[in-house]
């Protein structure tokens, strides 16, 4: 895609919640790297041991090949198929590790046509503790509060609730709450993506930012390149 050419940005139909996830991964270099990696090495054991469903599965499931280390996604937060050994099957750490509930596609696939649907494992939200003292540390668009742990927690979570929807809608007005549903956030993303595919290319900084008409463009690719990395998951989330 040329990054120059906002038209070839124009995705129709408009992209749903899964591809815009999928068009954010597959500019991640680590993951093209991956891909690259697994695709050679499953593409070799076909070759040795038959194509599924006709595959020789057992002898498969034999060779080292087939097999990567449980411990290398144990911060992925995702459930792997079983393995054995500490071992998973390559196809399991790919989706483990990625966030892919099939077979991991190909980057160079812009938008995947039908028979190739993305399937993405279901994204999980977590709440996490913020000890004394590190209030300070949260993102803007967070919120920390204080529960008694020695009184009923059903009163206070009702509490915390509108304290809660206060604040996300506060922070809505004034502008600083990040696009919460796909037509908000669209205009944002497709220069996120230009962005990415210019600097993929080599432009320069102040390519980029005569072209994109950006004020901070270091802080914008910053983001950018965020949402290849996890940004992505949360976009599933999203409304």
């Amino acid at each position: 895609m040329d990054w120059q050419d906002a038209g070839g940005y124009e995705f129709e139909p408009p992209l749903t919640r899964a591809e815009w996830a999928w068009q954010f991964l597959r500019r991640n270099p680590e993951y093209r790297a991956d891909y690259a990696w697994f695709i050679a090495t499953w593409r070799a054991l076909e070759a040795d041991y038959g194509a599924p469903p006709r595959r020789d599965f057992f002898r498969w499931r034999q060779d080292e090949r087939a097999w990567r280390a449980e411990s290398e996604i144990a911060g992925c937060g995702a459930e792997t198929c079983p393995g054995e050994n500490e071992q998973v099957l390559i196809e399991c750490w790919m989706g483990a590790k990625w966030g892919f509930a099939k077979f991991p596609i190909d980057p160079e696939v812009v938008r995947p046509a039908p028979g190739l649907e993305l399937d993405w494992r279901a994204p999980s939200l977590e709440v996490t503790e913020v000890l004394p003292g590190e209030e300070s540390s949260c993102p803007p668009e967070t919120m920390a509060l204080v529960f008694d742990l020695a009184l009923p927690l059903a009163p206070q979570l009702d509490l915390a609730r509108i304290r809660l929807v206060a604040r996300q809608r506060t922070l809505e007005k004034t502008g600083r709450l990040p696009a919460r549903s796909l037509r908000a956030a669209s205009a944002s993303w497709t220069r996120w993506l230009r962005l990415l595919d210019g600097a993929a290319v080599g432009a320069s900084v102040q390519e980029l930012a005569r072209v994109l008409q950006l004020g901070d463009p270091a802080a914008e690719l910053e983001t950018a390149r965020r949402m290849t990395t996890s940004g992505y998951r949360r976009i599933l989330l999203m409304d």
